[in-house]
């Protein structure tokens, strides 16, 4: 007769231990990134990197960003200075709406004043939106502005398959050397840092991209849609890249990864050694020699 609220009983100790062991846990993380940022800055870490992200990573990842923007604009739009009749200052063609005979249905144009709208203004293809043409108006100043930066899209347009060249071999060779890093210290930190980093870089540079080119779009149809997106892919790249930089650091920091603690083969005394940059070390960074400590 009592054995069902004995189970019971039971059931309730069991998960009454197991949301102590969680809240255990939790405190134990909590504590864990505490210390993490009381202990970095005290001396009590052996040779820590910042988790703040130098220039030179942010520069890269606002490169990585740069080069989705120029994938994205090079197998979207053909941009051509200049277009089908004399009035046309610029015209962006729309590689995803193709036309009865092949070729890419142009998106936006930049004109001079003409015959039937006479000031300088926008077009935007209704075939391609969906909208009517609202012939937004716009200075001559405008227009000119347009032509110019028309005349530079068209330039990365024509150089962008070798800059995307250029940019994926140095990212082969900085995992290549990170690689070669973590062979050296038998660690393996490095590489999928470096690998992390370049990930976080290019998906920012992605998001970036799509709402820079709309931002862009809202502003000034066609050369706003290209240069809109570029910034956007240079800002998503630095922001979604140096956060996950930040990230990726102290996580890898709060799970200890190749980060050794060791008592030194010459004092005695423990010691915390990052293996990810000073390889395997038998004595603590005050009994050993300044050049067995690698540089970063």
């Amino acid at each position: 007769m009592n054995s069902k609220p004995e189970n019971n009983n039971y059931k309730e100790n069991d998960k009454q231990n197991l949301l102590e062991k969680i809240l255990a846990k939790i405190k134990e993380l909590y504590k864990k990134v505490c210390d993490y940022f009381t202990d970095s800055g005290s001396g009590s870490f052996e040779s820590s990197e910042s988790v703040v992200p130098t220039v030179g990573e942010i520069t890269k990842h606002g490169i990585h960003g740069f080069i989705i923007g120029i994938i994205e604009n090079l197998v979207r739009f053909v941009v051509k200075v200049g277009g089908p009749r004399a009035s046309n200052i610029v015209t962006i063609y729309d590689l995803n709406s193709i036309s009865s005979l092949g070729n890419p249905k142009w998106y936006a144009r930049v004109d001079m004043p003409h015959t039937n709208v006479p000031y300088h203004h926008i077009n935007v293809n209704k075939a391609v939106t969906g909208l009517p043409d609202p012939h937004i108006p716009i200075s001559a100043f405008a227009a000119e502005t347009a032509g110019t930066v028309g005349r530079v899209l068209e330039i990365l347009n024509t150089l962008a398959p070798y800059l995307i060249a250029v940019f994926v071999a140095y990212d082969v060779y900085l995992i290549g050397a990170s690689a070669a890093k973590d062979y050296k210290n038998r660690s393996s930190r490095n590489t999928i840092k470096t690998i992390i980093d370049i990930l976080m870089g290019l998906l920012g540079g992605y998001g970036g991209y799509f709402a820079g080119a709309a931002i862009g779009t809202a502003i000034f149809p066609g050369i706003g849609t290209l240069v809109g997106g570029l910034i956007g892919g240079i800002a998503g790249g630095i922001a979604v890249g140096s956060g996950g930089h930040i990230t990726s650091e102290m996580l890898m920091d709060l799970f200890r990864y190749d980060i050794d603690d060791f008592y030194c083969a010459e004092c005695g005394e423990e010691f915390e050694n990052r293996r990810y940059l000073n390889g395997i070390q038998e004595k603590c960074k005050k009994c050993r020699p300044a050049k067995s400590v690698s540089s970063h």
